[in-house]
């Protein structure tokens, strides 16, 4: 299951970097809810997720990204058909930390051998990075 979880955060890394909107819209079950340092946040639509993700992706273009690198901390099956994941976060880019590392968990579910994303605690949200709403 490790390996699934590492595939999981994979996709969530790249994606940014390869503008995928369709690997990260994969990995997200709506509705999608994350906490950050502002707040919760909840997504409910297609349209809400695509527009979080244009600004993430402006996020990235402000701080030049080119990495997101992610590596697990602990991965826990709940026993109720989800998991926690635990994993760091490090931002780099022109390999030099653009921003200190941090550690979210995602709430998940385990479906047709991948993971997917129901929510996460300690996302840091684009508007930290970039001051847009």
């Amino acid at each position: 299951m490790v390996d699934d979880f590492e595939a999981f955060l994979d996709d969530i890394s790249q994606c940014f970097i390869n503008r995928d909107f369709q690997t990260w819209r994969r990995r997200l079950v709506l509705p999608f809810s994350f906490i950050t340092r502002d707040g919760p946040e909840v997504l409910k639509s297609e349209e809400a997720v695509m527009r979080n993700f244009d600004q993430y992706l402006f996020a990235c273009q402000v701080m030049r990204l080119d990495l997101v690198d992610r590596r697990v901390i602990a991965l826990e099956d709940c026993n109720d058909g989800t998991w926690l994941g635990t994993f760091e976060t490090r931002l780099l880019s022109d390999g030099m930390l653009a921003t200190d590392p941090y550690t979210s968990t995602a709430l998940l579910i385990h479906d047709d051998g991948r993971f997917q994303m129901t929510s996460m605690l300690n996302a840091r949200g684009h508007n930290e990075w970039t001051r847009a709403r």
